[in-house]
């Protein structure tokens, strides 16, 4: 299967500059899968039980339970088809099977109230029941349905190597003797299957008490560590569009599933050498390194720090004093929430804290005469759900800023970066993805959008750029950025073609976006609106070399009368 990086809802809390230099992720594993369920009750036998059917009874069976017991029962309309101890079953259910009553009731006939039942189970969230018949008298014309809810035995483990047994456990919290519910057990393979180190799947298996079911979770992983190099052209023009990168990552750290990542960033002439400028330090052009850290808490909290610290050199003389530094050390503390009808929900708490001088990352040409200093909180909501029509994930993301917090946080010194910026401020992104597959025809349409407003004049680490693979193929990286903006893209992506260990997916695309200024800049582009049709390509060799191509072609010129000649950019990436 062809392993690709999506677009994950984080992807635009996180600034533009930590984006573009993050730690890289291994592939990812294969998708994983829910467990199968029992096999429904079958029974096609036209053969007749009752010949004249009186009343159906719903009754609990099984091990014995407190849930349920508080519940006085329901009842059809007529009051012969009835419950005890069963709340899931409600009248409406109840009123479905009033139909039947006074008429024959066959084998058959029989065998579908049950599945009527497992499915009413199954909607509810509750897929481990058993429903059946047990000995009695029919000769009164009523026939007794059992249902037994099986509950969970145990959680065992098999076929780790590399993270422990007590771990993985501990990550599919189930309440020992409860019924299982599918939402717990989705909620659990998504936090097992988070770390791209392992895949887990679940399978349930007969419990070796009565009515309990166990949950098995057959693991496939490996060392949990990747040192990685790469190349793209994904650079701004200014400080050089070729880059290398160099990485490591390590997914189990201190065998606690805490997660660590380092990357390197640098423009082509770390390796190639500086022409002689006088006066110019003889470093490149631009250089990044980057890290993060995620911690687990428990199976439903964690924390999470990332950050960079970026050096910015052009190649003029030192008399224009273009040096530009600029850092930034991030927190979040993120919470699981309860699934909503198959919704895997978080929220998040953070703080950014970052410091520049220039604004060279983001295509510009200026350093500024002191820095300015971001201290912003985050609050962050995502959910994902995955089903049979596809896969779909939404993010909104809101960043405060209250200003003030030091000499740099104040609005003449933001003033001075970009004319009209005040220290504080506040904005709203919101992003949403669709993967969709188009029938057996095994092509995947996807659909990715973002939008970001603000009644505020931003800074240029804060701002929506467009142009480059985040946001608008064709263009180059961060072509004209806005206050104010959204984006799309969108691709049409064939079946993947095995070549021995080479898997290579091909694709169409359509981008566009438009991005304005609240208070008009005198050296910017202050509204743009962008659009750009393409191909590319994707190619995995094994977990070692991933390859990614586009082409694309601008339909709109930044500028009047500009230029609308096609980009092409590559990114490599190389790894154990």
């Amino acid at each position: 299967m062809l392993g690709v990086t999506v677009l994950s809802g984080t992807r635009y809390a996180h600034a533009q500059s930590y984006r573009d230099v993050a730690p890289l992720p291994p592939p990812a594993a294969a998708k994983y899968s829910s467990p199968a369920l029992p096999a429904e009750p079958d029974d096609r036998s036209t053969a007749v039980a009752i010949t004249q059917l009186r009343g159906i009874a719903f009754v609990r069976g099984g091990v014995s339970s407190s849930e349920g017991d508080a519940h006085s029962g329901a009842s059809s309309a007529d009051g012969n088809v009835r419950e005890t101890g069963l709340p899931l079953l409600n009248a409406a259910f109840l009123g479905r099977l009033a139909a039947d009553i006074g008429k024959p009731l066959t084998f058959a006939r029989l065998a579908d109230i049950r599945r009527m039942v497992v499915q009413a189970y199954r909607d509810a969230g509750r897929p481990l029941v058993d429903v059946y018949v047990p000995e009695q008298d029919v000769s009164g014309g009523e026939v007794t349905i059992a249902v037994a809810e099986f509950r969970l035995g145990n959680v065992s483990v098999q076929g780790n190597r590399h993270f422990s047994t007590a771990l993985l456990e501990r990550e599919m919290p189930l309440p020992a003797g409860k019924p299982i519910r599918a939402d717990d057990v989705d909620a659990g393979l998504a936090l097992l299957n988070e770390n791209p180190y392992r895949r887990v799947d679940a399978v349930y298996a007969p419990g070796a008490a009565p009515g309990t079911t166990d949950v098995v979770l057959n693991v496939d992983d490996r060392l949990p560590l990747r040192i990685y190099g790469g190349y793209n052209n994904d650079g701004v023009r200014q400080l050089g569009r070729d880059r290398v990168l160099a990485g490591l990552d390590y997914g189990n750290l201190f065998g606690a599933d805490i997660r660590f990542g380092y990357q390197m960033t640098a423009s082509n002439d770390l390796l190639a050498g500086n022409p002689a400028i006088e006066g110019r330090p003889n470093r490149p052009r631009f250089i990044a390194h980057a890290m993060n850290l995620v911690v687990p808490l428990t199976p439903f909290d964690s924390i999470e720090l990332f950050g960079v610290f970026a050096r910015s050199t052009p190649r003029l003389p030192d008399s224009y004093r273009q040096d530009g530094i600029s850092s930034q050390i991030s927190f979040r503390y993120g919470r699981r929430l309860p699934s909503l009808a198959g919704w895997q929900q978080r929220a998040r708490f953070g703080y950014d804290f970052k410091r520049s001088n220039n604004d060279l990352e983001f295509g510009g040409f200026q350093v500024f005469n002191a820095n300015t200093h971001v201290h912003q909180f985050v609050l962050e909501y995502d959910a994902s759900k995955s089903d049979a029509s596809g896969d779909t994930r939404v993010n909104a993301s809101l960043m405060l800023s209250p200003g003030g917090f030091d000499g740099s946080n104040r609005d003449d010194a933001f003033d001075a970066a970009q004319l009209g910026a005040k220290a504080r401020y506040q904005y709203l992104q919101l992003s949403a993805q669709r993967d969709t597959p188009l029938g057996a025809s095994k092509f995947i349409w996807s659909m990715r959008a973002q939008v970001q407003w603000t009644n505020s004049t931003l800074l240029p680490s804060e701002k929506l750029g467009l142009g480059g693979d985040a946001t608008v193929r064709g263009y180059e990286p961060y072509s004209a950025q806005g206050d104010r903006g959204w984006n799309i893209q969108s691709e049409l992506r064939s079946p993947s073609f095995a070549l021995g260990a080479v898997a290579l997916q091909p694709f169409l695309f359509f981008d566009a976006g438009r991005v304005w200024n609240r208070t008009p800049q005198p050296v910017d582009i202050n509204s743009a609106s962008l659009a750009s049709i393409g191909a590319g390509f994707r190619l995995q060799a094994a977990r070692f070399v991933s390859v990614r191509g586009t082409l694309g072609f601008p339909l709109r010129s930044v500028v009047p009368n500009g230029s609308k000649a096609p980009q092409g950019e590559l990114f490599v990436v190389f790894g154990s």
